[in-house]
């Protein structure tokens, strides 16, 4: 098969999106397959494009034997509305110009979403190039845009929804990342619509369980620290906010220290609240690569997963939660719904209501006093995920998903051997 992959975020920038994408491209170059990225040249998440592309509308390279066309984006570190659109809208119409003018014909177009327009340059792609049109729902848009503040127009509203709605309908196929998507894209669509569940997972050989470097936990100012961590995007989603206040109940507990990795559009608000209420036990590191973020996971006692307290999320399972569990090490979990079932099914640590930050401090306090219970949790998680949720098996879903699709067209619309759409 030839296949064009579209995502907005891709290797070197760090993210659940991009491992995603890229465990699929190459798992699908492994079994044979031809594989073409389009992506926007790096900048997420800080809006700076990095010295090597700027200036550049193309940029052609390749990446773990991925073909990767990169493209120009409008990247501002001011994340405001309008430049958030023109970031997006800027992708959109770079990306298309790309598939267009890089020649090659493509059996599967696949367009991760959100933003929702990547989705729209992947449905136009398909449409000039005849391939069939695969969309992956990752987060629902526009509904957690407005959970978080970021949509209030009615009108754009209204427009996304559209969006969303013709998308849906002209996919040839949606893949999503949580049941509670596949339910909520169901109600969208005719009762023929292929919809299958493949959810994000793990990359099992590089999240692992390893002694802690003591030399780096000390190069942290954490020596002798019971370690709570925070790592990943620090953004609205998050509700990252309780976190500093448990920080808070804890600041006399001069044994704990709070780390958070990352960086993201509220990390000097974070860094300005913690300077605010006087803590010494918080610490802020910058964004580790993929590549180089187990040993800190590492010389972590604890991780943290969170969201922000809206229903919205109840349909969300963040990655993250099967990387901190591949780690061996406990969790606490601040997301409700699907996350949570799976959560309680894996006996990886222990549940707080998103954004309450007693129950955060009770469980701090909680781990920080039992040591066999959190080794014992570590375990469970580790288990589980190696079961359920490794990204190698992922990928092997989506290669059946597309192999499906090709042999539906082969038969005239009927399937030889169909395979259930929960793949």
């Amino acid at each position: 098969m030839n296949i064009l992959m579209l995502t907005q975020y891709f290797y070197p920038e760090v993210g659940a999106t991009q491992t995603r994408i890229h465990e699929f491209a190459k798992n699908l170059i492994e079994h044979g397959h031809d594989v073409t990225v389009i992506t926007e040249v790096p900048n997420h998440p800080i809006g700076i494009i990095h010295e090597k592309y700027q200036g550049q509308l193309f940029v052609l390279e390749e990446y773990d034997r991925i073909r990767v066309i990169r493209v120009w984006v409008w990247a501002r570190q001011k994340k405001n509305f309008l430049n958030r659109i023109l970031f997006y809208l800027s992708y959109m119409v770079m990306s298309f110009f790309a598939g267009l003018y890089f020649k090659g014909r493509y059996d599967i177009i696949f367009a991760t979403s959100p933003p929702l327009f990547v989705g729209v340059s992947g449905y136009l792609l398909s449409i000039f190039k005849r391939g069939r049109f695969v969309l992956d729902v990752r987060d629902l848009w526009p509904a957690a845009a407005l959970a978080l503040g970021e949509l209030s127009n009615r009108r754009i509203v209204m427009l996304a929804e559209k969006i969303e709605r013709i998308l849906y309908k002209n996919a040839t196929a949606i893949v999503a990342v949580t049941q509670g998507f596949c339910e909520f894209i169901r109600k969208r669509v005719s009762e023929d619509k292929e919809i299958y569940y493949i959810p994000n997972g793990t990359v099992v050989d590089l999240f692992l369980p390893q002694p802690p470097d003591l030399e780096l936990k000390a190069s942290l100012g954490l020596q002798g620290k019971f370690v709570v961590t925070f790592a990943g995007t620090l953004g609205i989603a998050q509700g990252l906010w309780s976190i500093i206040h448990a920080a808070k109940l804890l600041r006399h507990d001069e044994d704990i220290a709070l780390l958070f990795i990352g960086d993201g559009p509220v990390k000097k608000n974070l860094i300005d609240l913690a300077r605010e209420l006087q803590l010494k036990n918080t610490f802020f590191h910058p964004q580790v690569p993929i590549n180089n973020i187990n040993p800190y996971l590492n010389i972590s006692d604890v991780l943290l997963v969170s969201l922000k307290n809206d229903v919205v999320f109840d349909t969300f399972i963040p990655s993250k939660m099967f990387d901190f569990m591949s780690c061996g090490k406990p969790i606490i979990l601040s997301v409700d719904g699907e996350a949570r079932r799976i959560f309680a099914e894996a006996e990886a640590g222990i549940w707080v209501h998103p954004e309450n930050f007693y129950e955060m401090y009770e469980a701090i306090i909680t781990l920080r006093g039992d040591r066999e219970l959190c080794r014992r949790y570590g375990e469970n998680g580790r288990n589980f995920v190696i079961k359920n949720f490794s990204r190698k098996e992922q990928a092997q879903k989506l290669e059946k998903v597309f192999i499906n699709l090709l042999a539906k067209s082969e038969v005239n619309g009927r399937l030889k051997e169909p395979l259930p759409q929960g793949v």
